[in-house]
């Protein structure tokens, strides 16, 4: 129904004709990329090879692995805990065979990074046009707080007495114990509080009840309160409009939309990096995708999880969009540090576990120190000798020499 009703228009605008066509025409124009960048589910089998591989942190995936020279290495088989990506076609992640036959250079579909990437002007205007208004619109409806109001601009014209009483996942809490409360709370049988706590655990948050704004203030009440009972700590509940919830349930359904959009081609990918790291008008905000990660420790588990693929997909599938994504993630660092650290969910539901993406780059850990030195002199002369020691030993990828 969303897709039919809200995106199917969208990427008739985005083609500028039917979208089936537009993307055929699309693909026949651009090949596939040297870096294959699926991103693993949660339990999906991966492969390190122990001959080749710079560090453990460097996986291929199944598909990868049974294409390369690594199948006649010494190798190891892991679990993903989901949200990595398989690094094929990284120069920085193999002593050899960094690529697949896949996905090796100039092999069929490949594509050149530079001149077929570009998209026609037309298309490439409507789609830095539409992303911009689209992910503004994800992010601002992704990180608003104000659960019974929208912004001035969406208000609808008639405000109805409709409401959704929402129950978060959290990590003090067993499914017994949730389960038992909504029995007791929203007067619903065991299959159906399971059904909840399920989807709770899963996606990080459910609507428990639908009514008027008092019916779900005394199920919010009534869940807290049996809450309190079992733990010390009561279940998380808010109170949200109907109209608050749909627009922040079709900015999630973005954010799916735009992982496949960005996939399309390597130019929407492109497009989609310049726009979500495109400077904010006022000096005092940050740009769209520093917006989200500064926001991420408040997000529930469903949106976290859309946001990080994204990520992935887009910002750290493109060399150079990776470097000024690495910079920006450096400038966050501490405060998402200190986030992960209030914050009651695993490293592999926060932000924070991209570092592993950026981190055990050389190249971007220099690029990261080099910014440092310009931002922070000060800091660059009591630990010059420090940085010397860990630039020289980058080399070859990157070399310093203190002369």
């Amino acid at each position: 129904m969303v897709g039919t009703t809200l995106l199917r228009p969208l990427e008739w605008y985005l083609f500028g004709e039917d979208p089936q066509l537009g993307l055929e025409k699309l693909q026949q124009g651009s090949g596939s990329s040297q870096l294959c960048g699926r991103v693993f589910k949660e339990g999906e089998t991966t492969y390190t090879c122990r001959d080749c591989a710079i560090d453990p942190t460097c996986v291929l995936c199944m598909d990868c692995f049974q294409n390369s020279v690594h199948r006649n290495h010494r190798y190891k088989m892991h679990s993903s805990s989901g949200g990595g990506f398989c690094d094929c076609g990284d120069m920085e992640a193999w002593k050899t065979g960094p690529s697949c036959k896949k996905h090796e250079p100039g092999a069929e579909g490949d594509t050149d990074m530079g001149a077929e990437s570009q998209l026609e002007d037309g298309l490439m205007e409507r789609a830095r046009m539409l992303f911009q208004v689209l992910f503004k619109y994800t992010v601002d409806m992704l990180v608003w707080e104000e659960g019974q109001e929208l912004p001035a601009e969406l208000q609808p014209s008639v405000k109805e007495d409709t409401y959704y009483c929402v129950l978060y996942n959290d990590e003090h809490h067993s499914y017994d114990h949730v389960i038992y409360t909504l029995q007791r709370s929203v007067q619903c049988d065991l299959g159906e509080a399971q059904t909840h706590t399920n989807l709770i655990d899963k996606e990080g948050r459910r609507a428990v009840k639908r009514g008027t704004l008092q019916a779900c203030q005394e199920a919010k009440q009534a869940i807290q309160s049996n809450s309190e009972h079992i733990s010390l700590q009561p279940l998380r509940v808010e109170i949200l409009h109907s109209a608050v919830m749909a627009h922040q349930s079709f900015a999630l359904r973005l954010g799916t939309w735009f992982q496949q959009v960005v996939n399309y081609s390597v130019g929407f990918r492109q497009v989609f990096c310049q726009v979500s790291l495109q400077a904010a008008l006022d000096p005092e905000l940050h740009c769209l995708i520093s917006r989200l990660m500064l926001c991420d420790a408040k997000l529930y588990k469903g949106a976290r999880k859309i946001v990080h693929d994204l990520i992935v997909c887009s910002l750290l599938m493109e060399t150079e969009y990776k470097r000024l994504f690495a910079i920006e993630f450096a400038k966050n660092y501490k405060q998402l540090q200190e986030d992960f650290i209030n914050d009651d969910h695993e490293r592999s539901i926060s932000v924070t576990a991209l570092s592993v993406q950026i981190f055990t780059v050389p190249t971007l850990v220099g690029v990261i120190v080099f910014q440092s030195i310009s931002m922070y002199p000060y800091i660059f002369l009591i630990n010059y000798p420090c940085i010397v020691t860990f630039l020289n030993n980058l080399k070859p990828l990157c070399v310093f020499s203190g002369n």
